[in-house]
């Protein structure tokens, strides 16, 4: 019987695509090719409320709002994948990757920031760098052995 090591759990995983430049595209879209850029959304993934969330939270931002989880299921009533659990599961991966923040209010963009600043300052050095780094040590390793 082979046991599955703790080890081969990671720490954190990274999806990072790259798509044509964003001119031209309506509002919803693209979100749609941010969160999918960012590995929240998979290429044909017809269940794509998490698009439909992080807009909220984009407008919400506009009017320095903040958003609960009731108010994103009662905007989102009727569309597939607004249920409670699910709302508050989307909400927990854009929380990971810091494009939200949770506050005494609610929840919004972490400190109703730019988002290039987010990536700047948070998803580059601290997620796609680390990882980086992190895989240049596994290739070391490798040519060492």
């Amino acid at each position: 019987m082979v046991k599955k090591a703790s080890r081969d759990i990671p720490l954190q995983e990274l999806t990072l695509r790259k798509y044509e430049q964003p001119h031209g595209l309506e509002e919803r879209e693209l979100v749609r090719k941010f969160l999918l850029s960012l590995g929240l959304l998979q290429p044909g993934e017809s269940r794509d409320i998490i698009v439909d969330i992080f807009y909220l939270f984009l407008k919400a931002r506009k009017q320095n709002l903040s958003l609960d989880p009731e108010d994103i299921i009662e905007e989102l009533e009727g569309k597939t994948g607004a249920s409670s659990p699910n709302v508050a599961r989307q909400i927990k991966r854009l929380k990971n990757l810091k494009l939200i923040e949770k506050t005494h209010e609610g929840y919004r963009i972490t400190e109703f920031g730019k988002l290039d600043n987010i990536v700047s300052n948070y998803l580059i050095p601290f997620v796609i760098n680390q990882s980086a780094d992190r895989l240049r040590e596994y290739a070391k390793e490798l040519d060492r052995r």
